[in-house]
């Protein structure tokens, strides 16, 4: 009967259906959320590149939920012995078996999930004096009322402002929050009325960052100016019109932007939304978005699509849904998929437990980027010892994997020199069973490849015979 009424209403949908509409067919068909929105010609992740594409120079929550629930990605199943843990070694020596063609969906549970996590990039324009370099994914974990009241000062922590989000060390004392900005971006004491005028969001426990970062021109503090919005966090607003007010205040636009953003969207929906559509959205209204009008709503005012849902109704739950792909295989009861089926936790458990106090969760995200993860068994290392390496800041811990790719052709490095910090390309070095990071230096007719940048470090010097066992880390990710 739906199928039938939802065919002969076709032609009076328009272009775009309602969220209404949508949503009665994923409840109807026992359709994902994802799958709900394919039908009608959605792909709802090209949702998140928007966001990085649009909303990048910003501080911001970002979305981390898989909504291609049957996405088929590779675990761990059994880690490797304790050496291999206790010295730098590659994936392949870290992880011994793995469990395949595993449904993300199978993700879910505490034995590979921590409660109330959340994801956000640090901005690559409002993050001066940030704790974490700007670009970076970092995981935040929420905190208790006692961590609230005194805030940890070795600690990063994720601040919500009226006007944006910081990511920053701090302490509070004598009702005053007051930020712990590194020296290099010092411009004085930072202080605000705690906890009216600031609110921590939560911990830092995590960053990944895509390696070397470039020179950001822009970059400079939380803009000034009369911001009002709330200290509310995205999924506790009651109602799509708060939800929507709070963004827009908190992330204000300039006009050149409102105007590249309204281009872009415009150009991917075929539709334009008006100013004055804008508006009528941010205060009550008994009136429905179309979907298009939603997803374009939810880009301009940097929030995400699952708690733009959320202010409408209870977000539609994809437990026990199907995917479309799913759906449309199948000719039996039997040909549909086991939703109910988990995950293993890799073995032996000991082992694990004590990865997951470095990294708490396995990043959903992770498995989003990399879903075939064994078919990168040499290019990950974990570095148990971390590595020192100046202007590197937060240092790369105890703990961190990186990244690696080979290096085409003899390094350019009197341009990289010049560069700092992350900004600065950092290379590995295999010899033999060790590996070996650091900043590549030119020494006569040899290399050098140093963790610090004084002369007074030990480097490892190798000749060109050795390029071939030279990499270019390309990413990095850091416990905190």
């Amino acid at each position: 009967m739906v199928t039938k009424n939802l065919l002969s209403n076709l032609s009076r949908i328009k272009a775009h259906p309602t969220l209404n509409t949508v949503l009665e067919v994923a409840d109807t068909f026992s359709l994902t959320l994802d799958g709900a929105h394919r039908v009608f010609g959605y792909d709802l992740e090209e949702l998140r590149r928007y966001d990085f594409r649009l909303n990048s120079g910003r501080t911001r929550i970002i979305e981390s939920y898989p909504f291609e629930r049957d996405l088929l990605v590779e675990l761990p199943l059994e880690l490797g012995n304790h050496e291999a843990f206790a010295r730098n070694a590659v994936l392949h020596e870290l992880v011994s078996e793995w469990q395949t063609h595993v449904p993300i969906r199978a993700l879910e549970g505490e034995e590979w999930q921590r409660p109330g996590t959340f994801y956000i990039q640090v901005g690559t324009e409002d993050s001066l004096g940030s704790s974490l370099p700007p670009g970076a994914i970092a995981m935040v974990e929420p905190i208790g009322d006692e961590e609230r009241r005194h805030p940890d000062p070795r600690s990063i922590y994720l601040l919500q402002f009226g006007n944006g989000y910081r990511v920053s060390h701090c302490v509070v004392t004598h009702a005053k929050l007051l930020l712990l900005v590194p020296e290099r971006t010092y411009t004085g004491p930072q202080e605000f009325p705690y906890p009216g005028g600031v609110r921590i969001a939560g911990r830092i426990r995590m960053f990944a960052l895509a390696l070397p970062m470039p020179d950001y021109a822009l970059l400079g503090p939380l803009p000034s100016g009369p911001y009002g919005a709330p200290l509310i966090l995205p999924w506790e607003h009651t109602s799509m019109d708060r939800l929507f007010a709070a963004k827009h205040d908190r992330f204000q636009r300039s006009r050149e932007d409102v105007s590249r953003v309204r281009e872009t969207l415009e150009a991917v929906f075929h539709t334009k939304i008006s100013g004055r559509t804008e508006r009528r959205y941010r205060h009550p209204t008994p009136s429905q978005p179309h979907v298009d009008a939603l997803m374009q709503l939810a880009l301009a005012n940097v929030a995400r699509y699952t708690d733009s849902l959320r202010g409408r109704r209870p977000p539609p739950s994809d437990q026990d849904r199907y995917s479309l792909d799913t759906l449309l295989r199948a000719r039996h009861l039997k040909d549909l998929s086991d939703l109910s089926h988990r995950a293993v936790p890799p073995v032996p458990r000991e082992r694990w437990t004590a990865l997951r106090k470095d990294f708490v969760e396995w990043p959903l995200l992770l498995s989003m980027k990399f879903p075939q993860l064994r078919s990168w068994d040499n290019r990950i290392i974990r570095l148990p010892r971390g590595g020192a390496i100046p202007g590197i800041d937060p240092s790369i811990r105890p703990g961190s994997l990186l990244l690696i790719e080979n290096v085409s052709g003899i390094p350019e490095l009197q341009t990289q020199t010049r560069k700092t910090g992350w900004s600065r390309p950092i290379y590995a070095l295999r010899r033999g069973a060790e590996i070996f990071c650091g900043y590549l230096q030119r020494e006569g007719n040899r290399y050098a490849l140093r963790p610090k940048s004084d002369g007074d470090s030990q480097a490892i010097t190798f000749s060109q015979n050795e390029l071939s066992q030279l990499h270019l880390v390309s990413g990095v990710a850091v416990p905190v």
